[in-house]
Parts: C-alpha cells; sequence; structure tokens
C-alpha cells in the first residue's frame, strides 16, 4: 500500500496547526482513497516525522511518499525531513522511502502572490508602487532565493511596477533591501511569501517598526492555505504516486 506522508512546520499556535490538518483534509478528498495520508509536523506538536511513519507502516503501508509543504527546498526539507526519517528507515528497511519536491514554484503561489500586488495595486490607482515578495530564506544554499527571484521577475512581468525579492533569513538583508526602495519615495507593498501567519511575520513587522519607525508601509496577507496550492499538491503527489506504481 502505497502512503502519503504530509509534513508541516509546526507553529506554536495550536489553531495554525488545526488549519494545516483542515487544508490537507481537502486535498485527501480529491486523492484516490486507497492511499493512506497521514500529516506530521517537524515541531511544536506531538505528531512527529518519526511516530506517524512508523504508524503508518504498522497500518500496511510499504511505500511512502513523503510531501514537504514547505514553499523551499531549504534546511526542513533537505536536512530536518531526511534526518527524522533515518530511524524508522534503519528499522524498517524493506519500506521503500521517497520524497517530493516543495510547492513555492508552482503556478497556484504564483497566483496568489500576484493577486496580493494587484489588489493593493488597485486600491491605490494614483500611487507609484514597488513590491517587496519576503520569504524564509536560508544561507545554506542560493537555490530558494534564485527560485524567489524568478518568481519576482514573473510577476513584475505582470503588474508593471518593481518586484523585489528578499528573505528574512537569507544571504540577503532584507532590511537593507527595503532601506534601498525608501529614497525613491514609492510607496512599499510588503506581500510575505508565507503559507500563513505565525511568529515570523510578527518578527518582521516588529523589526520594521524599528528600523523605519517614521515609515508606512502596506503589508498584505500570507498565502492564508488559499484553496489555489491544493491543486499545485495535487499534481505534485498524483506525479510522485505514477512514478512508484
Amino acid at each position: 500500500m502505497i502512503g502519503i506522508l504530509y509534513v508541516f512546520h509546526g507553529s506554536q499556535k495550536n489553531e495554525k496547526n488545526q488549519a494545516a490538518r483542515t487544508f490537507i483534509q481537502q486535498l485527501e478528498n480529491r486523492l484516490d482513497p486507497r492511499l493512506y495520508q497521514a500529516t506530521a509536523f517537524l515541531e511544536n506538536h506531538p505528531d512527529t516525522i518519526a511516530s506517524i511513519a512508523e504508524n503508518m507502516i504498522k497500518n500496511g503501508v510499504t511505500k511512502v511518499i513523503v510531501v514537504p509543504v514547505l514553499l523551499f527546498a531549504a534546511k526542513h526539507a533537505l536536512v530536518d525531513i531526511p534526518a527524522e526519517l533515518e530511524p524508522v528507515k534503519n528499522k524498517y528497511p524493506t519500506i521503500q522511502f521517497s520524497q517530493t519536491e516543495t510547492f513555492g514554484s508552482k503556478v497556484g503561489s504564483r497566483q496568489v502572490l500576484l493577486e496580493r500586488f494587484q489588489e493593493v495595486a488597485a486600491s491605490y490607482p494614483d500611487e507609484e508602487l514597488v513590491g517587496i515578495v519576503v520569504a524564509h530564506g536560508t544561507k545554506q544554499t542560493t537555490e530558494p532565493q534564485n527560485v524567489l527571484t524568478e518568481i519576482a521577475k514573473d510577476i513584475q512581468q505582470q503588474v508593471g511596477f518593481s518586484i523585489i525579492p528578499t528573505s528574512l533569513k537569507g544571504q540577503e538583508d532584507f532590511l537593507a533591501d527595503i532601506k534601498k526602495q525608501l529614497s525613491k519615495q514609492l510607496k512599499i507593498v510588503i506581500v510575505p511569501f508565507f503559507l500563513f501567519d505565525g511568529h515570523l511575520i510578527t518578527s518582521m513587522k516588529n523589526k520594521l517598526s524599528e528600523a523605519f519607525p517614521t515609515t508606512e508601509f502596506t503589508i498584505t496577507r500570507t498565502l492564508e492555505f488559499d484553496p489555489r496550492i491544493l491543486s499545485d499538491l495535487e499534481q505534485i503527489v498524483t506525479e510522485a504516486v505514477s512514478c512508484i506504481q
């Protein structure tokens, strides 16, 4: 039996973790009912990757497809998830494990980001805008920033004003990137490229207030578990299943 193990980062707020489960339940209903589907969290939740994976195996799963419900292939996807699974793999050497790509570069996410910028542009038709798309970021690999840069260029072509890609914890200094735009006398629109509004968004807002106390920024909503992302995840799962059948 094939099992799908969805992995979220996990939030300190239980309602966010419950929202993640509700989100995935919608996806589960769209997929083949013969698939064994379960959800685990990297942090802040008792349903760990190892415990859920072992439970899946005990229920007859012989092929586990791990789906990181993460925007980019950074440390969590490349290092943390495999490390969590290693003891399970050692304990059950006959079980086949595979891991899919992340979803941040897919069509659904791009549509939501584009819509966020378009909504602000429609609200301020007489103002010149500059957009900042802010992701989590990592210093370990440049790939997430490369993808973010490509996404920003794609959106910029559609909205007609500059979109600057930057990260909270990447190799770029997001405050420095924003400071560069202040001298241009443009209205700065910040779109957080996150699945939901958590402590990192709060931290970002606090840092902006401290660094630029007299500047008013327009900060939009996050992706907020937008249903368009479900289509991206459905495609990822379907392709992964077809490869191992």
